[in-house]
């Protein structure tokens, strides 16, 4: 199995958090999906391949609504309404071709 990056994500400390974790050690980036502005933020490695193995991404029963869910809690930190709300951001819009198209953009920033 290959080592992480460790100049991306360097071991985290057992003291910190992942949340605190993501607070220095995170990268940003802003995209544009369907004419509206996100700001995407990393997750550690190993967070984002536990949330995929929990929600059945990588085999066994997908839970799409709720791996999305959490992804756009997680992963966006602006507009602060989806950060806050997740799928319900979207569900309250309707928009659930914006949603899709977001999702793709926040796992192409995870894997870049």
């Amino acid at each position: 199995m290959p080592e992480y990056d460790r100049k991306k994500w360097p071991q985290r400390p057992k003291s910190l958090t992942e949340r605190g974790y993501r607070k220095y050690m995170a990268t940003q980036k802003k995209v544009t999906v369907r004419g509206q502005e996100f700001t995407l933020q990393s997750v550690s490695p190993t967070w984002y391949l536990e949330q995929n193995d929990k929600y059945g991404m990588t085999g066994g029963k997908r839970q799409t609504p709720a791996y999305m869910d959490v992804m756009f809690r997680n992963c966006v930190i602006s507009p602060p309404e989806l950060t806050g709300s997740g799928m319900a951001y979207f569900d309250e819009r309707e928009d659930i071709k914006t949603a899709i198209d977001l999702l793709k953009e926040i796992e192409s920033f995870l894997y870049g």
